[in-house]
């Protein structure tokens, strides 16, 4: 308990609790941000397309340069002049255009790699955290500011956004630097009184120092919030929330009431002015800034209403119906504005709903961010006015940031939520002020325990656990965070530790909410030995809390983020290559990898060859695929992960191995198998050649439909109830099966259970099989429940398709009288419920 007090007022000084802030940022974000690769298809079509490799971009431009020199030879025409109205962004737009331009210059200025285009956007998330815990710092004191970090940087939405390409962080970024220069330019006032006497010439540098700092932090982030937002998501949002938390500045204006009053009114009374006096309505807040904010918000929310609207008479042809306002109708224009930086369509995606944020939300901040509007509320009761106006001013900042994207979503196009570092100073300063009044000396009566404590505690544990359960089982939720309406699978196979990746996401999430839980819930006032136990465990469990969020900050940039790139990014899949390749052998791709082979692969070229020479040869064909991996030399193949059937089918006999089957889009294939292992899911599932030694086969000939032939099959004649066992059933392919059809496996007895499946677990469809196919079908089932009597049951199989109630089975066409039913089901064994 003692170093923990300790070490807590340590931190409570701004200079170690900044350099603090910036050493954790600098150790979770900066650290190997190009290992991982670019996931496809989302990141690498960015990168492609904004900042292609550079002998890429020097060809392009090299052709762009001779067609100008072409045009340039030819007669000049007369400009057309520019269309009143654009439909569609111009070549050169400026409002939300940061993060195409942080990535073209890190491939510019500092290295034509994944890092180089990275680093940008991590310093950019560097300068989130250090603006957002300063914001704390100033609405608290410096530890909340600390805590503000770590919060902040538990959360994936700013982790993954500063090692990802497809962020938005600038606009988070920008907001913070303008609130954050808003609080710091409430020091002017200071600064102005002081000429007059007001106070200390020590606090008038000190004022002076804050005016500036405050100055370049609101001019760095409005040029970086218009950047990356435009003006709605980039400017209104931020500048609004410091105008509604300073009350829209009307406290302001009744303080220059009173200014005036007492000067000009009054000269004769009083001898010195009133500026030397602080405001009223002072207290511990400032109210200047947010009349300049107030002002500032009208000024914008005007400009964008005159660009994005017209005022029409009303009449019947007007698509969509417009709104009308004394019989005038406002139409939006349908134009590219470039304060908005976009076009504000007149008819609304309706693939966006009103709470279509909910999820990104809810899944971004995880696990802190359900604590956010708790915090808020709470800080809003808070006696101390700073930590009122904080949580007015986060309230603001979220709520106004969800407002706008919806109102984005629906009108205007794709952006990710900004407002999350809100949510991290609101738990940020609550948490450090629950803290510090643990710490004081209690008066009788006093509690430093809030009401309903014991209940927040509960409903945390189990609000996260909730959430962590969700993400168990729609993953790609937070797969897809970064990538708008396109989803991002979850790669199943995934695994950290050999442990599921995503199940750290719920165990780590559900320790913080232990650590906070226990922290509300346990800590007691008074003497006795059991209220200072408790106390102690509630003082361990925050700190506690804290370090595993510290950890789970960790966990996305080292963990989430590489472990799925190994799975979404075809770099893992080309480094196995380049492990295995010698000199001599050959690299063949087929289909659409865009500029990943250049970036990846490395593949040795012909002497002299021009920089954009492909190192490898591309296939347009399976057939050309095919007689590459039929060649004597070793040849190492790339190929979608839906070819896997067709080529295994088509190269026959001849060898083919699966070298490395990482990539949920790709497989990489090679001939012969030298320094690795075969890992061709098809091995052991279809063969060209009857299996050996089936250890049961039917009495007389099965046939499906004159297509599937049942060769046999393998089973335990008893299993224990509840417990999970294999059945193998083994086919010949006959015909073309064609169609999509599932396999029936009922265990029929008192009471039925089934393991009706895809088979060959959903690798090739059966209409993929093909004549000379033989198919060993394995599946794992459940032998019932608790509810299933024990003793026999009878195993009865077939095919097939459709959904309740039209479902159809594939017709029996051979089988003996006593194994085929009405329903076209075959009964091939007996088994006994043990």
């Amino acid at each position: 308990m003692e170093s923990l007090r300790k070490i807590s007022q340590y931190l409570s000084t701004w200079p170690v609790a900044l350099l603090v802030t910036v050493v954790l940022a600098a150790a979770i974000l900066l650290p190997s941000i190009g290992r991982p690769g670019l996931w496809e298809p989302t990141e690498r079509q960015l990168s492609d397309r904004v900042a292609p490799p550079l002998p890429i971009q020097q060809q392009q431009d090299d052709q762009r340069a001779q067609v100008q020199a072409a045009m340039a030879k030819q007669p000049k025409q007369p400009k057309p002049p520019e269309p009143a109205c654009r439909r569609a962004a111009p070549d050169d737009p400026v409002a939300r255009s940061l993060t195409n331009r942080a990535i073209k210059w890190g491939r510019d200025e500092i290295d034509d790699s994944d890092t180089g285009r990275k680093l940008p956007l991590v310093l950019l998330g560097l300068l989130t955290v250090i603006a957002t815990a300063g914001i704390a710092m100033r609405t608290s004191r410096p530890r909340a500011g600390i805590v503000t970090a770590i919060v902040l940087l538990s959360m994936p939405l700013l982790v993954l956004q500063s090692r990802m390409l497809t962020s938005d962080i600038g606009t988070a970024c920008g907001a913070a630097l303008v609130i954050y220069g808003f609080l710091a330019l409430r020091s002017a006032g200071d600064a102005a009184r002081a000429l007059f006497g007001g106070i200390r010439i020590r606090d008038f540098s000190v004022a002076t120092i804050d005016t500036v700092v405050g100055a370049i932090a609101l001019a760095g982030g409005i040029v970086i919030g218009f950047l990356s937002g435009g003006a709605l998501l980039g400017l209104v949002v931020p500048i609004g929330a410091v105008a509604a938390a300073g009350k829209l500045g009307i406290p302001f204006i009744a303080d220059v009431g009173k200014l005036v009053y007492n000067t000009a009114l009054r000269v004769g009374r009083r001898s010195k002015w009133a500026i030397g006096r602080k405001p009223c309505a002072y207290s511990g807040e400032s109210y200047g800034p947010a009349f300049i904010a107030t002002l500032a918000t009208l000024a914008l929310v005007g400009w964008l209403a005159y660009q994005l609207y017209e005022l029409k008479p009303p009449h019947p042809g007007i698509t969509p119906p417009a709104r009308q306002v004394a019989g005038v109708a406002i139409v939006p224009e349908g134009c590219w504005s470039w304060l908005l930086g976009g076009v504000w369509r007149p008819e609304d995606d309706l693939r966006y709903v009103f709470d279509s944020s909910f999820e990104q939300i809810a899944y971004g901040t995880f696990p802190w961010g359900i604590l956010g509007p708790i915090a808020m509320l709470l800080l809003l009761r808070d006696p101390d006015p700073k930590r009122r106006l904080c949580g007015a001013l986060t309230l603001a900042w979220a709520g106004g940031a969800w407002i706008a994207t919806e109102a984005f979503h629906r009108k205007v196009g794709i952006t990710i939520w900004a407002g999350f570092p809100a949510i991290a100073v609101a738990i940020g300063v609550w948490v450090d002020g629950l803290l510090e009044r643990r710490a004081r000396p209690k008066s009788d009566g006093e509690s430093a325990m809030p009401a309903g404590a014991i209940l927040l505690g509960l409903f945390l544990l189990l609000a996260v656990l909730d959430f962590g359960k969700d993400i168990q089982s729609f993953p790609d939720k937070l797969t897809s965070l970064l990538s708008g309406t396109e989803t991002v699978s979850y790669p199943a196979a995934s695994k950290l530790l050999f442990v599921k990746t995503r199940l750290w996401v719920l165990a780590l999430g559900q320790l913080v909410a232990l650590g906070i839980g226990l922290t509300l819930m346990l800590w007691r006032t008074g003497d006795s030995p059991t209220a200072a136990l408790l106390r102690r465990i509630a003082t361990y469990a925050a700190a506690a809390a804290l370090g595993i969020s510290v950890i789970i900050a960790g966990f996305w940039s080292f963990g989430w983020h590489p472990r799925l790139a190994e799975h979404l990014s075809s770099k893992a899949m080309f480094e196995t290559y380049k492990d295995l390749r010698k000199p001599g052998d050959q690299l063949v791709i087929m289909g659409e990898l865009g500029h990943a082979p250049l970036a990846y692969a490395d593949a040795p070229k012909p002497p002299n060859a021009p920089p954009t020479e492909l190192g490898y040869e591309k296939a347009m064909s399976r057939d050309q695929l095919v007689n590459a991996l039929k060649r004597p030399n070793r040849v190492f193949a790339i190929a979608p992960l839906t070819e896997l059937c067709s080529l295994h089918r088509e190269v026959g006999d001849k060898p083919y191995f699966v070298i490395d089957d990482r990539n949920t889009r790709n497989l990489l294939f090679s001939n012969k198998v030298d320094g690795t292992t075969d890992k061709n899911p098809l091995r052991d599932m279809i063969v060209h050649a009857e299996p050996k030694q089936i250890p049961k086969k039917p009495k007389g000939r099965v046939v499906w439909d004159n297509r599937i032939e049942l060769l046999g099959w393998s089973i335990p004649s008893v299993v224990q109830r509840g417990s999970n066992f294999d059945v193998t059933i083994y086919y010949k392919i006959l015909q073309p099966v064609g169609g999509n059809w599932t396999a029936i496996m009922h265990f029929d007895g008192a009471i039925r259970f089934s393991g009706d499946h895809k088979p060959i677990q959903d690798r090739c469809p059966t209409s993929s099989w093909q004549p000379g196919d033989y198919i060993i079908d394995t599946v794992s089932v459940v032998a019932g429940g608790a509810g299933h009597p024990l003793g026999k049951y009878e195993l009865w199989i077939g095919f097939f398709t459709g959904t309740a109630p039209n479902f159809k089975n594939m017709t029996v066409s051979t089988a003996p009288p006593d194994m085929k039913d009405a329903n076209d089901r075959v009964k091939i064994t007996t088994l006994i419920l043990d």
